[in-house]
């Protein structure tokens, strides 16, 4: 079972110039940067949202799983599915992925994925974290282990994180 969650965001703001807009110094300052510390920070928010989300997903509870996701939010990773020749990139929306863990993750004795570190970057309403994880699937006497990379993508709407792309891949170091 791979994983590679790697979601790439990709922000590019207008050329200051070619817009017309104020030049830096012209500017107010932009705000503070992101995660500064204060008592409950937006960093701690988030990976507390992330550590909840690997006890759930552990535990096969599909309905709080899903509950983790904006509908329409996607899962996508790099996989050679039966019968296919090759691996290539399979994006899959997070209905059709509870529909199908049962075939998957709820098919062995034994799933467990634990976030072993994270780092967090946001601002506002957005937010990012690269977490490594460790895994362990199948039954008594007979269990793989591996470790992967989790890329989330969470957005905050009336006050709730939610995931709104996980990108994974299986990065073959061991258990951190």
């Amino acid at each position: 079972m791979k994983a590679l969650r790697l979601a790439v965001l990709l922000l590019g703001p207008m050329t200051a110039l070619a817009c017309g807009a104020p030049q830096p110094q012209d500017r107010e300052p932009a705000g503070p940067p992101p995660f500064q510390a204060t008592p409950d920070t937006l960093r701690d928010q988030v990976l507390a949202v992330i550590e909840q989300y690997y006890a759930d997903f552990s535990a096969r509870d599909w309905p709080r799983y899903a509950s983790y996701f904006w509908p329409g939010a996607r899962l996508t990773t790099i996989w050679q599915p039966p019968g296919e020749p090759a691996e290539r990139v399979v994006a899959t929306s997070i209905e059709d992925f509870i529909v199908q863990a049962p075939q998957g993750p709820g098919s062995r004795q034994i799933f467990e994925e634990k976030m072993t570190s994270a780092e967090a970057l946001g601002s506002g309403d957005l937010a990012v974290v690269w977490a490594h994880y460790s895994a362990r699937f199948g039954d008594t006497g007979d269990i793989r282990e591996w470790t992967g990379i989790d890329a989330f993508t969470l957005l905050r709407h009336e006050g709730r994180w939610r995931i709104a792309s996980l990108a994974y891949v299986d990065d073959g170091t061991g258990p951190r």
